[in-house]
């Protein structure tokens, strides 16, 4: 009897453990279902185009919960593409204040403020989490595109490369066309600065990590002109034609002015009928007009020009040939001439000249980055013919 006494309380206790264990159990199996619930509502929002329905699903869940994670970086980033930046801002805050994260945690966490903060425009409180990122080595790919876009943005253009380098070795696409157009901008820089030397070394390097591209061949070119070295010049200006030939126009203007220091105007006329045979290209045909005009008379480039439009009719085209009219009358123009050369001539104007084949941004002069999508080497000529 005494043992059974002692065991009555213990046998008491241990009954309202398991009750207590048991009613503890189903809660949190009933708050799973809750959860579950409540994601998959919020899933169903979201597919159905209700991001505000989302939203406060949500935070509930947040609320029965604040130890998922995944969920405050899930509602952060909804926040951020909604345009609410403070608000992803504070989520994503109030998570790396957690001292419970796991350090894969923090790094999700740190890159979603990282972005925050990029969009909106708070650049040097991005470019530090990045950097924090990067000597932590983890989130190491977006942190350093990042911090690309950031450098690019603040036009330091030694950081920018030495950032795409590194992540050319984690595999990054595109990183030899982008760092050529770093070594262009330093380029350009030390020309500004009259280093010339240091500007060819800069372009020399760009060539190395881009065989083919554009940008670094045009300015050599235009470095051998400046300095008079004529020959040299030329020989560049036709690789560069050889290899790109859409962009012929803007090499027509230097190249034709090496050619005229040289006292080689025919062997100029003579490439220029040979380019345009190859590829009927409207710039190269109203070089040929000109040098026409200047060399046979106007009568020879206004019969050239109207046999050519009558084939390949062109706005820029028509606008010349109805200029070296209005010339060829004098004081005795018509009216009527003077008005349809008005009018052709704004409606030339109106024309875009290069076109990004990245975002569809269009520009009458050529932009090595695109203003639109902030790409490198995507602006194309829209007269390819």
């Amino acid at each position: 009897m005494d043992l059974i006494l002692l065991l009555l309380p213990v046998a008491a206790a241990s009954g309202w453990l398991a009750a207590r264990r048991s009613m503890r159990q189903h809660q949190e199996r009933q708050c799973e279902a809750d959860m579950d619930s409540a994601y998959y509502r919020g899933l169903n929002y979201l597919v159905n185009e209700q991001p505000d329905k989302a939203i406060d699903v949500f935070v509930g869940m947040l609320e029965v919960n604040s130890e998922t994670v995944e969920m405050h970086l899930a509602l952060g980033s909804l926040f951020r593409r909604r345009g609410e930046v403070d608000r992803a801002i504070r989520i994503h805050q109030n998570l790396i204040a957690r001292s419970t994260l796991s350090a894969d945690q923090r790094s999700q966490a740190l890159l979603s403020l990282g972005n925050d903060y990029m969009k909106a425009g708070l650049l040097d409180r991005a470019e530090g989490l990045f950097e924090e990122l990067v000597e932590s080595k983890r989130q190491l790919q977006p942190a350093l595109t990042n911090l690309k876009m950031i450098y690019q943005h603040e036009k330091d253009w030694q950081k920018s490369l030495e950032v795409s380098q590194r992540l050319d070795l984690l595999g990054g696409k595109g990183e030899g066309d982008d760092q050529a157009h770093f070594l262009c901008e330093l380029a350009e820089l030390a020309i500004k600065s009259d280093d010339e030397a240091q500007a060819e070394s800069y372009l020399k390097q760009g060539l190395e990590v881009a065989p083919l591209a554009l940008r670094p061949q045009l300015i050599m070119a235009g470095i051998s002109e400046k300095r008079g070295a004529c020959r040299e010049a030329i020989v560049r200006f036709k690789q560069i034609a050889d290899q790109h030939p859409n962009y012929i126009g803007e090499i027509l203007r230097p190249m034709a002015e090496c050619y005229r220091r040289s006292q080689q105007q025919s062997q100029w006329i003579e490439w220029l009928r040979e380019i345009y045979a190859n590829k009927r290209n409207i710039q190269v045909m109203l070089e040929i007009a000109h040098e026409l005009e200047n060399s046979e008379g106007a009568d020879a480039a206004i019969e050239f020009l109207t046999s050519e439009l009558a084939n390949t009719p062109d706005l820029n085209g028509i606008h010349q040939l109805i200029s070296m009219r209005m010339a060829q009358q004098g004081e005795h123009q018509s009216q009527f001439l003077q008005m349809i050369n008005q009018f052709v001539e704004r409606m030339a104007a109106r024309q875009s000249a290069y076109l990004c084949h990245r975002c569809g941004f269009t520009t009458r002069t050529i932009h090595w980055q695109c203003p639109g999508c902030r790409s490198w080497g995507t602006m194309l000529p829209t007269e390819t013919k």
